[in-house]
């Protein structure tokens, strides 16, 4: 069952690196003060903020009080666009486009909701944004102008120092999300002459769940978080100490490491756009063709799914994604894609492929030779949509028990699990699931439960779908749940 899985999706995330995990790891167990306590233990928490924050600065070559620490590059995004909106209200517009994150896009949709006009600037069919829309739908009642430094489906890196000069001119503020901008490019606070930038830390080896904000010196901005006003009073909640100290590693590390880990990552992408344009018929690259992330190729196959397509490469050890993950569970079509124009034929059939620190070129090769054929089998067969959740509660569970449903209950344990079993279920250790799987009906609604399983599921999950089971999910909580935490 194991197999080495190529993890090509470092747009929506990236793994934690070591030397962050070792930063972290000193603030769980030792330094856990709260920040804002007075004694030692919170002057010790302080501290180790106050440096995080004046070393991201130094990145950012910005002042470290125009650096504010938030949860995500979301949260980041919403309190710019709310926090300026929050200072000059519905008598000002502000400009956007229909391409953006949709922590963007929908914040600026739902104050549109709200009363506030909100004009929307054309892009050209690599995602580039129409800087002579952007200065003619400006006015001199333009408050916010909230774009992006690099989209994050299609990977178009835009013309800054364009965009910037145009919302200059009329004295608007302008708010970046430059989340996927950080980990590839030089970012001087100072040059570029954004008022607001947004910047995540799970996209450059940082963990989930830490963002930054800048701020510029004298920009109007409230905080939309009320409570112990910390960050200044402009994001309160008690900071996340262990993780604003592993994103400051993280960017020290990344701007250590830039110039090398560009030309990798480009080298590597340039491979992967060729060999799949080169070996898949009826495919488009997506985006700019020279002006986009070093780690990013994106295209459009014709006639496919892109949905189903992530999944089957899934199923052959490959993870990457169709669109946004933040969307993905979505059967729509890509708003980005939309928006620049791509054909009806070929807008659904996305696929994202973002590469990272740890990939390498036999990664690209296994997806080159994988994906031409999966391709062709989707063509040759036609595959329906499937976006059932791959996990069921214990509330559906026991419903279908209870009403003598015929379900194929798999009951995946090793010999430390505790010996409680539920009536009917096939007991398969983990460790013969390779081969056991034969006793299994493949047509049969099937229900995996693990003790705990919080990988382990999953996994399994994953293993039997690639042997063509057709209706298969996963117990959410396990046995572990379903006993009811009962002594054994």
């Amino acid at each position: 069952m194991k197999r080495k899985r190529i993890y090509l999706d470092n747009t929506a995330t990236t793994r934690t690196r070591n030397e962050v995990i070792t930063a972290i790891n000193r603030y769980f167990k030792k330094i856990y003060g709260n920040p804002s306590s007075i004694h030692t233990a919170g002057n010790i928490a302080r501290g180790s903020i106050e440096m995080a924050r004046e070393r991201i600065a130094g990145a950012l070559d910005s002042s470290s009080d125009e650096i504010f620490f938030t949860g995500s590059g979301s949260e980041s995004n919403n309190l710019a666009i709310r926090g300026t909106v929050k200072m000059f209200g519905k008598e000002k517009n502000i400009i956007s486009s229909q391409i953006e994150h949709s922590s963007m896009l929908e914040t600026v949709k739902e104050l549109e909701r709200s009363g506030l006009e909100v004009r929307y600037i054309k892009v050209d069919k690599t995602g580039r944004y129409d800087i002579d829309d952007l200065e003619r739908k400006m006015d001199d009642n333009t408050g916010l102008v909230a774009l992006s430094y690099v989209n994050n489906e299609i990977g178009t890196v835009q013309d800054i120092r364009a965009l910037t000069g145009a919302v200059k001119k009329r004295r608007a503020l302008l708010h970046l999300d430059a989340v996927q901008a950080l980990p590839y490019f030089t970012i001087s606070a100072k040059n570029i002459g954004a008022d607001l930038m947004s910047f995540s830390g799970h996209k450059i080896y940082a963990p989930k769940g830490i963002g930054v904000l800048f701020v510029r010196n004298g920009t109007p901005i409230a905080g939309t978080v009320t409570g112990g006003g910390q960050e200044r009073g402009l994001r309160s909640g008690t900071e996340n100490v262990p993780y604003i100290v592993g994103l400051s590693k993280a960017v020290w590390l990344n701007n250590r490491e830039k110039a090398r880990y560009v030309e990798k990552l480009t080298a590597l992408r340039d491979m992967l756009i060729m060999g799949v344009l080169n070996s898949v018929k009826d495919a488009i690259l997506t985006g700019h063709p020279s002006d986009r992330a070093p780690n990013h190729a994106s295209f459009c196959f014709k006639g496919i799914n892109g949905k189903m397509l992530v999944k089957k490469l899934s199923i052959h050890g490959i993870e990457a994604s169709s669109g946004s993950a933040c969307s993905s569970p979505k059967n729509e079509p890509s708003h980005v894609l939309a928006a620049c124009g791509i054909d009806d034929e070929f807008i659904r059939g996305s696929l994202r492929l973002s590469l990272g620190k740890y990939n390498s070129r036999k990664d690209v090769l296994r997806l080159l030779a994988v994906l031409p054929e999966v391709l062709s089998v989707m063509r040759a067969i036609e595959v329906e949509y499937d976006n059932e959740g791959i996990f069921i509660s214990q509330e559906e569970f026991r419903s279908k028990i209870s009403s003598g449903e015929s379900i194929q209950i798999v009951d995946i344990r090793d010999f430390s699990v505790p010996r409680q079993m539920i009536k009917g279920a096939l007991r398969m250790p983990s460790f013969k699931i390779a081969k056991d799987f034969r006793k299994l009906n493949k047509d049969a609604e099937t229900v995996i439960v693990c003790y705990q399983g919080d990988v382990l599921s999953p996994e399994i999950h994953e293993f039997l779908k690639g042997k063509g089971f057709k209706k298969i999910r996963v117990l959410k909580g396990g046995m572990f749940s379903y006993s009811g935490h009962a002594p054994y």
